[in-house]
Formats: C-alpha cells, structure tokens, sequence
C-alpha cells in the first residue's frame, strides 16, 4: 500500500461515519422539512409491485437513521437498502437532505470497496451541493483506488479550493500529480512501443528498420526531423 494510500486511508475512510452517516439535519432545516412533507406526492408504483414509495423527509431520516446503526454496526448492505429508501423518499426540493443522503450511501459503498458506485453517489450528492468538501475527498480517493488519477488530482484541487486548511491537501495534490505523471509517462512508452513495432513490421518488407532513421529535434522550434543512418 502506498504511502499515500495510507494518508488518505486515514484521513478520509476512518472518518467516515464522523463525517457523513452521522450527520443530522439541522433543527432549522427539520423545521423547513416538516412543511414540506405536509404535501407529500406520490411517485409510480415499482414495476410487478403494488407498492408505492410516498415523498416524506420525515420518513427519508428516518430510513438514514436506521442506515447510520446498520453501519455503525458494520452491516453494509442493510445500511446500504436504508439510505437507498431515504433517497426514494426524499423530495426532490430537499436538496440538502438529499445530497447527505447520497453521500451516506457512498460511505456504505466505499466499507464495502465498490469504487465505482463510491464515485456514482459523490458525483450525484457534489451536483446537488458542489461545496461538499467530505464527499469531494472520499470521490478523490475511490477514484485514485480505481487509478483514475486525472479524476483524483482534479478532486483533490477542488477539495483545496474549497477548504485550504483541509489535512494536507497540498501533499496529496503533490502525491496524485506524481502518480498522474508516472502513469501517462507509461502510457506514453506504451503507444510509442506499439507505434515502432507497427513501424517496423512495414518497413520490414523493404529490409529496413526503424533503427536505420534517426530523429533529431530542433530545440529552437520543438519540431522534429528524420534522418537516415547512412546505413548504420
């Protein structure tokens, strides 16, 4: 494991519960929330079912709090059909519930290492609020887990621009910039790898190689130029 890894391992995955599963609307906003679920809606009955989800923060918390003691209680995949229900019950204008909702269930997603999904409920709770600092640096990291490391360097900047006290952000941007480098540098040896066998399967049927022609660059302009070996 890398150092890195460990870094945000520490920062970002032990924290998870302080930071998001445990969190609880603010008495305002329950205030505001009651109101709103006097006039719940109904959404279509689930296909080969008769029953029907009915739009109500007071029923989205508390499905998040049952999905906050099955997490406590490490039980991921019942923490995971909680917080799914509280998204379901959510009315769409309760945008700040629902973007903790989303990122609860990344939480669950990320005990449970599926990276993908870890970045599919970030994105959808950093949409609804882009300032979400905690749910931007646990996307950086499920996308550095998935060696997305253009995606995680650019969550990282965002994390930093958003709260330049966060934890050194500045070394994991310094940490990501690097792992980005080094992987475009192999992808770049890779394609370049290709390109000469390619090359030289052509050149082949004329009884040459790549190895009779020399590239030169102009250090003034940046461009290139091939020239023969003379036979070497």
């Amino acid at each position: 494991m890398s150092e890195f890894t460990e870094t945000v391992n520490e920062e970002v995955v032990e924290k998870m519960s302080d930071l998001d599963v445990s969190d609880q609307p603010p008495p305002t906003e329950e205030g505001i929330a009651q109101e709103t679920a006097e006039g719940d809606e109904f959404v279509d009955c689930i296909e080969g079912t008769d029953f029907v989800y009915e739009k109500s923060i007071e029923k989205a918390i508390q499905a998040k709090e049952e999905g906050n003691n099955y997490f406590r209680n490490k039980e991921y995949d019942d923490a995971l059909e909680s917080y799914s229900k509280a998204i379901t019950y959510c009315p769409e204008e309760d945008k700040e519930n629902l973007a903790t909702f989303y990122g609860n269930r990344s939480a669950a997603y990320a005990s449970l290492e599926e990276w993908e999904l870890v970045v599919e409920d970030c994105s959808a709770a950093i949409e609804i609020k882009p300032d979400y600092v905690k749910v931007i640096a646990r996307r950086m990291l499920a996308n550095e887990k998935l060696e997305k490391y253009e995606e995680a360097l650019a969550d990282a900047k965002l994390v930093q621009d958003n709260d330049p006290s966060y934890p050194k952000i500045s070394d994991k941007i310094r940490r990501l910039q690097i792992q980005y480098d080094d992987k475009m540098n192999k992808m770049k040896d890779e394609a370049l790898g290709k390109l000469k066998e390619l090359g030289n399967s052509i050149l082949g049927n004329f009884g040459m190689s790549l190895d009779n022609f020399k590239m030169n660059q102009d250090p003034s302009t940046g461009s290139w130029n091939i020239s023969m070996n003379n036979g070497k």
